[in-house]
């Protein structure tokens, strides 16, 4: 038994997967992928399920994707199958999901982690808690690039470029979430929203949130989305020191000394 892997419980009509890997701030690792995609796939047709629900133990919902498993060496093949079928694989499931999505986010929602809510259906977010695009700052790039699809081009080119932490507020004030709360009323909010959506027509949900979600789908959204992967792993076979340096230390030293070593560069 994987200890790791997100605790899921199904519970008065409603699925909660809760990342608890508190110790590593939930960061991201395959396995976890592969059980959120399985896991909201068979919610999906499950009849006894009416919303699902993402959240975090301790202090973040998600820190990203565990850096020591992304800078290990893999062959272009297995970066490109584990993008599309794993990583993005749970992230167009909670988007294609019949029932209602709600991922309710503190501390820290960042990279992949930021990658997996924008396709949910509501975000309800502490005061507190940080968003960022990190990945341009060690050579890398959003798997999952929905920003250009929820606001200006110039948001997105600032949020993905400049690869900075911003704060709830700004994730609202852009679209990226629902609602901003005190830290201490994000679970009665989130339940408020889970228990509203539990009474509504199920059919009416699923048909409305298909016919939304197509609005994107036939402007395009849905390939230029499966492209990002695909240029991502070329982009790795693009000569550069920074990555390498950085991928050296979280591979030798650690992730804290990666992000030291980053943060130096950045950070001034």
């Amino acid at each position: 038994m994987n200890t790791e892997l997100p605790i899921t419980e199904t519970k008065d009509g409603v699925l909660t997967i809760t990342f608890n890997r508190p110790e590593k701030l939930n960061a991201l690792t395959t396995a976890i992928y592969i059980h959120i995609r399985d896991q909201v796939l068979a919610a999906s047709t499950n009849d006894e399920i009416s919303v699902v629900v993402l959240k975090g133990n301790g202090r973040a919902f998600s820190s990203g994707y565990d850096l020591k498993a992304q800078m290990s060496q893999r062959t272009m093949e297995q970066k490109l199958l584990s993008q599309h079928l794993d990583a993005n694989g749970a992230r167009w499931a909670i988007w294609n999901c019949r029932k209602p999505v709600v991922a309710s986010v503190h501390g820290y929602c960042l990279a992949g982690a930021l990658e997996l809510v924008l396709p949910a259906d509501f975000t309800i977010a502490a005061e507190t808690c940080k968003f960022g695009i990190p990945e341009i700052l060690y050579g890398g790039g959003p798997a999952f690039n929905m920003f250009p699809w929820m606001m200006s081009h110039k948001k997105a080119k600032e949020i993905i470029l400049m690869g900075e932490h911003f704060s709830a507020q700004q994730a609202y004030e852009v679209g990226l979430v629902n609602k901003v709360v005190p830290d201490d009323q994000l679970v009665d909010t989130t339940n408020r929203y889970v228990e509203r959506l539990k009474r509504m027509p199920r059919g009416a949900i699923w048909i409305n949130k298909q016919g939304l979600n197509r609005a994107y789908e036939t402007a395009g959204m849905v390939p230029h989305i499966n492209s990002w992967p695909d240029m991502l792993t070329v982009l790795e076979h693009m000569p550069d020191p920074t990555r390498d340096s950085f991928r050296e230390k979280v591979l030798k030293d650690g992730p804290r000394a990666g992000m030291e070593f980053r943060d130096g560069i950045f950070d001034k």
